[in-house]
């Protein structure tokens, strides 16, 4: 039986979607029909309760009109009882659109964006039905979406000045993996291989992109592909740009991706290289995670939290590749890539919990940790998408080293996405270690084990010696108190375990008043603790902690040491071979001739 939605993006000033399903009943004996909306987006591993964006669930008759008892029975279900003679079913509901992320909807007078997760009510226990969702706006907005549409002759036009657009889906996981971007942004369209590809800039206010830009994805494109051979694995793909005036982030989907980036990324240097490789991020999931995925989320449960232990591979796998294929696409110098590195390693040394809950642990912690930090987060816990990019680096240099150059992370992703995704089925632990014994033998097994099983603590320094690369670590000499402060003041937010805050007695919530007889603020804290903080020194902190002055006595410590990592002038040839067998396999580092596109309004 065919859904059929209808989405009202004309109301821009209501802050709001207007939403309408009809359906036929599959049988008319009366039996209520229950109705679910997702608590949670794949790909961000929070329960979001989209429910509390909806207004008022109605439900009628759609053949008489009369209104159906719809009572709502859980938080994300409502039950709809028809009528004897009922056949069809009509439910209109509004669902809230003003918050700008890549997860949620946004209705403005620029634009409309949603993900469908947070818009549609769905039949309980029917995923395979079909839908047909017809969306209506404005004349002069043109709609992206990844989803096929109905015929040209099918479309239909409203009362001047909107018209609508109609979309299809052949189950719940296409319409729930389809976000739709409305508006009237610049659209550029080019193929790879015959595969239609597009970029939609919305919010740019005048800011042009790079003359490259289509060069410079379809170098990133090509790149990603070519780390799990064959050809593309999608008929269409569509990268919607959300720009800003701040904000950095994605959410993959099968044949899309939806970014949310500040604008001056398009002005070019260091900011639009991260947007790239934000891209690449985001390009490189319809690989791995939207076919290649957990045998957890071969079939996604919408409505409660589905768990996996391999976040690290996922999110993390995906974070390594990302920079990776940046800088094999020419898009960033080798330095420009060995300095990234260096800034993750740095960041790393900093997370006190990669010592204490493996990446196994922590992936299968995300529900209720890293979308959900507290003050204790980064002492008991660590980030398996830049802690994961590590683990990957080191798996990598290892496979690299150990075979002489002929295999390397590649290889195990190649082989991972055929043996599982290939048969059509999810992969478990035992799957990626059959992957990595088939490249490398049971040492690359027991590598894996060591890094995302255990504390994450690796030796730089030997990893990168192989490739003719040093790491070093060049000491701090300022002081340091291993604490984070909430935004414009001095109360603390987190307290680095064993740092010298830590020793001393700081805790998270203690406002710092004064370092020994100075007066603190916010403004001027850190210039008057580099005025009077010395290493190794005690000093005397009056703080206020529950509203109760106290004195404490810190001993500052020395700020950890910067990581630089360099090419070797002394590298031999062999060692040149694996280095350039890591960053350069396809030899892409020449720009490629120029896309054939087609720019136009979106």
């Amino acid at each position: 039986m065919l859904l059929d939605y209808r989405i009202d993006a004309r109301r821009p000033e209501l802050r709001e979607l207007g939403v309408t399903l009809e359906f036929d009943l599959d049988a008319a004996d009366g039996t209520p029909v229950r109705l679910f909306v997702p608590v949670w987006t794949p790909g961000s591993y929070l329960i979001r309760e989209y429910g509390r964006h909806f207004g008022r669930v109605a439900a009628h008759d759609a053949g008489s009109g009369a209104a159906l008892a719809c009572r709502k029975v859980a938080k994300n279900r409502f039950e709809v009882a028809p009528g004897p003679a009922t056949r069809r079913v009509r439910v209109t509901w509004s669902v809230h659109a003003h918050e700008l992320t890549v997860r949620t909807a946004d209705l403005t007078a620029a634009h409309a964006f949603w993900n469908h997760a947070c818009v549609l009510l769905w039949p309980v226990d029917q995923p395979h039905r079909r839908a047909r969702i017809v969306v209506d706006h404005r004349r002069d907005w043109h709609l992206a979406c990844s989803l096929p549409r109905e015929s040209k002759a099918a479309e239909t036009t409203t009362t001047a000045p909107f018209a609508s657009t109609t979309l299809l889906a052949t189950d719940l996981d296409e319409a729930m993996d389809a976000p739709c971007l409305v508006g009237d942004g610049t659209r550029l369209d080019w193929t790879i291989d015959g595969v239609p590809h597009a970029i939609v800039l919305d919010g740019a206010a005048g800011i042009a992109p790079p003359p490259t830009l289509l060069d410079d994805l379809t170098r990133v494109v090509t790149t990603a592909r070519a780390v799990f051979g064959g050809g593309l694995p999608y008929a269409n793909y569509v990268f919607l740009c959300l720009f800003a005036a701040e904000g950095h982030g994605g959410l993959e989907h099968a044949a899309s991706t939806t970014l949310l980036a500040a604008r001056t990324a398009l002005a070019g240097g260091k900011d639009y290289r991260e947007f790239l490789s934000l891209c690449a991020h985001e390009l490189f999931h319809a690989w791995n995670v939207k076919r290649m995925r957990p045998a957890e989320f071969w079939r996604y449960d919408y409505e409660q939290e589905n768990y996996t232990s391999l976040l690290w591979l996922i999110e993390g796998w995906t974070a390594y590749y990302d920079d990776l294929v940046c800088r094999r696409a020419g898009l960033s110098s080798r330095d420009e890539y060995l300095a990234l590195l260096a800034k993750n390693i740095d960041t790393l040394r900093t997370s006190p919990g990669r010592l204490r809950l493996s990446l196994a642990e922590s992936s299968f912690d995300a529900w209720i940790r890293l979308y959900r930090p507290d003050a204790n987060t980064r002492n008991s816990s660590q980030n398996y998408y830049l802690n994961g990019s590590l683990a990957a680096l080191c798996l990598d240099l290892f496979l690299l080293e150990h075979s002489g150059g002929a295999r390397c992370l590649d290889d195990v992703l190649r082989r991972l996405y055929h043996a599982t995704f290939g048969h059509g089925r999810g992969y478990t632990r035992e799957d990626v270690e059959a992957a990595l014994r088939e490249v490398a033998g049971d040492g690359a097994v027991r590598k894996l084990a060591e890094l995302v099983d255990g504390a994450l603590d690796p030796d730089f320094a030997a990893a990168f010696a192989p490739l003719g690369v040093q790491c070093t670590v060049e000491p701090g000499d300022r002081p340091q108190l291993g604490v984070t402060f909430t935004a414009g003041g001095t109360t603390i937010s987190a307290v680095e375990a064993d740092g010298p805050a830590f020793v001393g007695g700081l805790a998270p919530g203690d406002e710092l008043i004064a370092l020994g007889d100075l007066r603190v603020d916010g403004g001027r804290w850190a210039e008057l603790w580099r005025a009077v903080a010395r290493v190794g020194q005690p000093l005397e902190v009056l703080l206020a902690r529950r509203g109760v002055m106290t004195r404490c006595t810190v001993v500052p410590g020395p700020a950890r040491g910067t990581t630089r990592l360099k090419v070797s002038a002394e590298a031999t040839p062999t060692q040149a071979h694996l280095r350039e067998r890591w960053l350069d396999p396809f030899g892409n580092d020449a720009r490629p001739a120029a896309a054939s596109t087609e720019t136009k309004n979106a």
